[in-house]
Formats: C-alpha cells, structure tokens, sequence
C-alpha cells in the first residue's frame, strides 16, 4: 500500500507540474499576441499622428519579440500540431515586422500620404489576421490540453478513492482472517501446551517406572539425567551423578578425543550400539557386569547419547541354569536312552532268545525311535554350542577316506530299510585334511540321511570324495524330488523342513542342515546344494587340504592386524606370534591404508568396525589404487558375512568372533598359500639337535630352512646361496660363531645375522648382530617373529 501511495503522490506531481506548464504555455502564447497588438498599436498611431513618441509600443514590442518567442518555444512540445503552429507564428511574426518596417520606411521618405497608400494595400492586415488565427488555434489547443490533463486528474483521483476504498475492505478482511488465526493459533498452542504437558508426563511416568537403568549423556560425556532403576544399579542418587563424566560408572568411550569420537559415532549414526557383559562400577566400588543399548538424541546442542542398562547378573545366572539344565537334560536323558537302545539292540540280536516276528519288528521300530530321540538332543545341544560360539572341534591331520567309511556305515541301516544303494566314490590315494573327524562324520552322516530321506525306494544315492589342490569335496547326489524354490532360501536357517511333493512332511529337527554348515565354516569350507536338469539334488561341502602340508608349501608371512578393540588386537597378535608370523596393530581405517601401502604384507585381518569408518574402506581404498598388491583379506567380525562379499577384490575368508585360534591359522595358511608367495632362506646354523628340531617347528611354512652344524657346512652352503637371513650360534664345534659374524658383515652387502646363543654375547657381538636372542624354549616365537621382521626390513625374500 505504501509503495501503491508512493507511485500515485508521484503521479499526481507529474500531473501538477503538466497543468501548470499548460497555464504556463497559455500565459506566453497571450503574452506574445499582446505583444504583436502592441507593436501594431504604436506602428498605426505614429503613422496617423507623424509623432515619433507613438513609436515607443513599436520599439519595446520588436525588442522583446524574440525572447518572447523563445519562452514559448521551451513550452512548446518537440513534435504535433503546436510546434507546427509556433513555426507558422514565428514566420508570420517576422513577415509583420517586415512589413510594418516598410510602411515606416515609405513614411520617412515619402510622406504620410505614400504610407497611407501603401497601408490601404492591406497586407499588413492579413498579416496580423493570420497571427491572430495562429495565436487563437494555439490557445485552444492549451485550454483543450488543460481540460484533459484536468479531467485525468479527476479520473485518477477517483479510481485511487476506489482503490483506497477496496484497500481497506481488504485489510479489514485480511485483519479479520489475521485475528481468526491468530485465535486459532492460540487456542492450538494451548491445546499443544496440554499435550505436550501429558505426553512429558507419560514419559517422566516410563523414564521413572521402567526397570532397565536410563542415562542420557551430553555431548561432552557428562551425565544429564538419571532414572530411579539407574540410582538403584550403580547406587548414586541423581544429584550425586549430575554433570559427572559417564566414566564415573560406566567407561563406554576410553582414549582421547572427543566423546562422541570415542563412543563410535559416525555421521550421526553409532558404531555400536550393544555392549553386553560390560563393566560398570558401583558408588561402592564394586565392579557389575552389565548389558548396555546405546541410542542418539539429537538436540540443538549436539546429539546427545542415551544409554538403557541392565544389571547383567540375572541373566548371567539364567544363561547358567539354562546351561546347566541342558547339561542335566543332556546327562539324564542320554544315559537312561543309551541303556534302552543297548538293550533293543540286544533283543533284537536274540540275546535274550528269538522273537517272535512281530515282537522282532515293534523291537526295530522301538531302536530306530531311541537313535532319533538321540540325534535329537545331539542336534540340539550342537545348536545351543554355535549360538554361544562354543562348539568345541578337536582338529588332527585326518584320511578324508575315514570319514566316508564311517558315515556310510552309520546310514546303512537306514539305507537298507527303504531299500537305497549307497554309492561311494573314493580316490585309492590318502586325501589328507586338519579336521576334526567326528564332527566331519556328522556332517556326511547329515547329507547321507536327508538323501536317503528324500529318495524313492530303490534308488541309488552317490557318496563322492573329489580330491583339490586347495580343497577337498565330498558331495551327495540323490535321485529325489530337488530343493523347493521357494525353500532354498531358508534351506540353512535352523528349524527349516521342507516336505515331499505330496506335502507330507519328512521326521526330523530342522537342524542338521544349520548344523552342518556351521562345522563346515568352521573348517575353512563352504557348504551348497543344486538341483539337477535330470533331477535330484547335489549337497557339497569343502575342507582346506591339511594344514601341515599348507605350511610346507608357504613362506615366511607378516600379517596387518586391523582392529579397533586393542585387547583384541593384542590376543589375534599373540596367538601370531605364537605360531611364528610377525604382525602390525591398526586401529583406523587410515592407518590401515598407510601400513599397506608401506609394507609387503602377506595378508590383512580386518575388523569391519574401526575407529575411524568402516573396515570395508580398507578393502576399497587399496583395491582403488593400483600401486599397491591388494593381499589376501580375512575378514574377522561378530556379524554374519554379506552375500556380496565374495565379489570383494582380495577376500579370502570370514571368521566369526568369537573364533577357534586353530581356525584362525588354518585360513590365514590358506590365503597365504593362496597368494602364492615366495619363501624365504633362513641358514640356522647350530650344533645342538633339539635346538634345530625346534627351531624347525617354529619356522615351518615361514622360509626355506638350511641346516648346518659346523663352521665348515655353514661355509660350504654360503658359497653356493646366498640366505636371507642367519641364525647364528656362537658355540660351535669348529670354533666361534664370531668369526663367521664377522665374515658375513663385510663388504658391501652384508648379510643380516641372528644371533642365537646361550653363551655370553660381548658387546662386539652385539654390535655387529642385526638382533640378539638367549636360548630358551619360550624365546622360539620371539625368534620366528624377529626373523621375519628382519628379512622385512631388508626388503623380503631376494
């Protein structure tokens, strides 16, 4: 409206200033036909009295004329009918003059009778008619250009009245609305007030009543609320707690930086969000174990962390009668079950006289039912062991054949009841794997049973033992209906049965199958089925080639630990260690990167949650650059392993936390030997028999070892190769290892030296020695490790 006034005011100044230059035009257009009258007036009197004073009107008339001219020409517009009019003025104005001069001319020297002659003539007269017409045209002209500029004026002033009019009806309508809502608003924000009022009230009523301690935790880490179940837990009251860092009980973001760093928040979202068994303390000192579930709030200040935790105890000592009643179960019910089978079995074999035919078949169905109830507490219990990452596997170097003799005859009987041939395919050579046999038995026993379940009568089920370079593969081929489409998904899970085309279900747990593909996994193995085009289904299940034998074909191995639980990191590297591979500790996905990019390493054990992203960064950032060997990767998480993982550049393997060492060092040899990395030569030299068998021990599958005993041997061998690293013992029986020190470390490419020794080591010794170690059972890791980190520095196997 303000801007709408400001245009019209603008608007009526413009047409004010219009009018006044029309009155203006006016004005000097009359003004200059006076003067013209005037100029006639004193031509005439002078001409009629022959007095010169009669001349003084003509005189000022002619000496003003031209500036009279000019006003009126600035007032005149550039263009239209009245600058057309100005120009005929001006030429009839000059032509009058003229004229007028001339009569005077004729009256000076003729007389006034010769003036009067020519005044008679009369065109001075229509000279100053013309004039008078102009001048009159150009009048009107104004006065019509006034009234019009008026009458607009008129028309404007009465549209802005009705625009002011319509204006205020608007405001009027618009302060009417603007009042409806704001009534409105206010009643909605009272309402909200209420609401609001009620819902913090539930919430106080929850927060207050609910049994799991809450904490909410600023952005600094300190302590903003506590709930009663909170001040029961740790023992504090509220107003103890307030402000204090969360520390103070509960020690959920250890190191330094800042909280929300260390508690593992990540572009809004945490890390982790479950600590379960963790230790929180009591306002007595007592430490509690408990189970915390970590959410975020965020607020304008920061996102605040809220912590829901329980007293651990009580389910600690659930999950111990839990245990404990599967132990009972497991005892009370094998037992009493093992003496019945024994004794059907008996029956059945005419230990107890023959029965009668009838009594012989409620016997067998009597049998067959007790085996079922034990495979089912065995199943059972098996399922219990891998939810809690328990199963136990005693690994040995076995004869793969072995496993197919006993599971075949485990599931003859059944075999023989629904009249099945059991085919079996074995290599006439050992097919050697580290495994633990029984556990093996169970999972062919597992695929031989639901082959034989699903086969029709008088079909044959094919029991195959393929032998691999890496691998191994047993695989069971029956002659049934295949796996249901819409059951292949779900096929592993626990508790999934499928059914025979007929729909009648098939007796069984539902767990063998998930049974089994844990055993596998845990092996270093897969386990998968496929249908057949000429039908049937085929299950197959890998086992790594022995172990033993994975060593002997590997080099020497260092390993990049990528952790961000450093207790954690610490144990993988001690169980390295133990078992002779050096090893670096990460904590971030940054260091991860730098550390492969900086060293040679023969494969990565990587957590997928770090410190800084995600673990998987890792993988992405070395495969994107192509400066760098990507190494074999193995995976080692709490989690199940992504279905799109196997298409990751370098992966080698999952191992699931928590996991079995043996398992551990089973796929880290694998990937090594995978990797196909050269060995190193390590020269031990020492005379001691025990020593070099340990040594051995310790080295295997980590380089190439040479032997020597004597000064002269050690000789002999250095003429022929040169190792990569020496193991040296100064006390040997052809003089001192010194002197063979001293040897090697001239000239320009000095070989490194391990000293190895129980005698004293001057300190020339140790000047000369890239490392120095006393013998001791105990000190055989440190040696593997140290080596290793030697030949490293010197740049790896030449």
């Amino acid at each position: 409206m303000a801007l709408w006034l400001g245009k019209e005011s603008h608007h009526a100044e413009t047409a004010r200033r219009e009018l006044s230059r029309s009155f203006e035009y006016q004005r000097e257009v009359e003004r200059l036909a006076s003067l013209m009258k005037d100029a006639e007036t004193g031509q005439r009197g002078y001409l009629i009295a022959g007095d010169p004073a009669f001349l003084q009107p003509y005189e000022e008339a002619r000496a003003g004329v031209d500036e009279q001219i000019v006003r009126v020409d600035q007032l005149t517009p550039a263009n239209g009918p009245q600058r057309a009019d100005l120009t005929l003025l001006k030429q009839l104005i000059a032509a009058k003059f003229t004229e007028m001069q001339a009569l005077l001319d004729v009256h000076h020297r003729a007389g006034a009778e010769a003036a009067a002659v020519r005044l008679r003539q009369g065109l001075g007269k229509r000279l100053m008619d013309d004039i008078r017409r102009v001048v009159d045209r150009m009048d009107r002209r104004g006065v019509d250009h006034v009234e019009a500029a008026r009458q607009r004026e008129t028309d404007r002033r009465a549209r802005n009245a009705a625009t002011i009019w319509w204006a205020i009806a608007l405001i009027a309508i618009a302060a009417a609305i603007a009042g409806f809502l704001m009534g409105r608003s206010a009643r909605l924000r009272s309402q909200l007030a209420i609401e609001n009022e009620e819902q913090a009230a539930r919430r106080r009523a929850v927060f207050d009543a609910v049994t799991d301690g809450l904490i909410t935790v600023n952005p600094s880490g300190s302590i903003e609320k506590v709930n009663p179940a909170g001040e029961r837990i740790f023992g504090y009251s509220t107003d103890a707690l307030l402000r204090r860092d969360i520390s103070t009980i509960i020690d959920i973001a250890p190191g330094e930086g800042s909280f929300l760093e260390r508690v593992g928040l990540r572009d809004g979202e945490l890390q982790k969000t479950e600590l379960l068994d963790f230790p929180g303390h009591t306002a007595e000192g007592e430490n509690i174990s408990l189970d915390i579930v970590m959410g975020t709030m965020p607020l304008p200040d920061g996102v605040h962390i809220v912590l829901a935790v329980r007293d651990a105890t009580a389910r600690k000592e659930i999950d111990r009668l839990k245990d404990d009643f599967i132990s009972t179960v497991s005892h009370e019910l094998r037992t009493p079950l093992t003496s019945v089978v024994g004794s059907l079995g008996l029956l059945r074999s005419g230990a107890a006289g023959q029965l009668p035919v009838e009594a012989q078949r409620l016997a067998e169905i009597a049998e067959t039912n007790s085996q079922r109830l034990i495979r089912l507490i065995n199943d059972i219990l098996d399922i219990d062991q891998i939810r809690k990452g328990r199963m136990a596997f005693d690994y040995a170097v076995i004869d793969l054949r072995d496993v197919m003799t006993k599971a075949v005859d485990a599931m003859q009987g059944l075999a023989d009841r629904r009249e099945i041939q059991i085919e079996a395919q074995v290599p006439s050579n050992p097919v050697m794997a580290c495994a633990d046999a029984d556990r093996l038995v169970q999972v062919a026993s597992n695929l031989l049973s639901n082959a034989i379940k699903f086969s029709p009568e008088g079909s044959v089920v094919r029991f195959e033992l393929h032998e691999g370079q890496e691998d191994h593969v047993i695989q069971v081929t029956d002659q049934g209906p295949g796996i249901d489409p819409d059951f292949a998904s779900s096929i592993f899970s626990r508790f999934a049965q499928s059914a025979r085309p007929n729909r009648q279900m098939i007796a069984g747990t539902g767990l063998g199958l998930a049974i089994s593909r844990e055993i596998v996994r845990s092996h270093g193995g897969e386990i998968s089925f496929e249908n057949r085009r000429e039908g049937g289904a085929r299950f197959a299940f890998s086992i790594p080639r022995d172990s033993a034998y994975a060593a002997n074909v590997n080099g020497s191995a260092r390993l990049l630990i990528c952790e961000d639980d450093h207790d954690a990191g610490r144990t993988i590297q001690s169980i390295l260690t133990a078992h002779g591979y050096a090893s670096d500790l990460v904590t971030t996905v940054r260091d991860a990167i730098a550390h492969a990019r900086a060293h040679p390493y023969n494969a990565i054990l990587l957590d997928l949650t770090l410190a800084d992203a995600d673990g998987m960064d890792v993988m992405r950032g070395l495969r994107s650059d192509g400066s760098v060997r990507t190494p074999p990767v193995i995976v080692i998480s709490g989690l199940a392993p992504p279905t799109d993982l196997d298409d990751m550049n370098g992966y080698a393997g999952w191992l699931q936390k928590p996991f079995d060492p043996p398992r551990l060092i089973q796929l880290i040899q694998r990937a090594i030997r995978r990797s196909d990395q050269r060995k190193a030569v390590i020269l031990h030299i020492d005379d001691d028999d025990d020593t070099r068998e340990l040594f051995s021990a310790a080295l295997a599958g980590r380089g190439l070892l040479l032997s020597a005993t004597s000064l002269a041997t050690a000789r002999m061998i250095l003429a022929e190769r040169r190792p990569d690293v020496i193991v040296l013992d100064l006390g040997l029986p052809d003089g001192s290892g010194g002197s063979l020190l001293a040897e090697v470390k001239e000239g320009d490419n000095p070989l490194p030296v391990v000293v190895y020794s129980a005698q004293e080591i001057d300190e020339a010794t140790r000047r000369l020695a890239d490392a120095v170690l006393v013998k001791s059972r105990r000190a055989l890791p440190k040696l593997a490790s140290t080596i290793l980190d030697i030949v490293d520095r010197h740049g790896g196997p030449q």
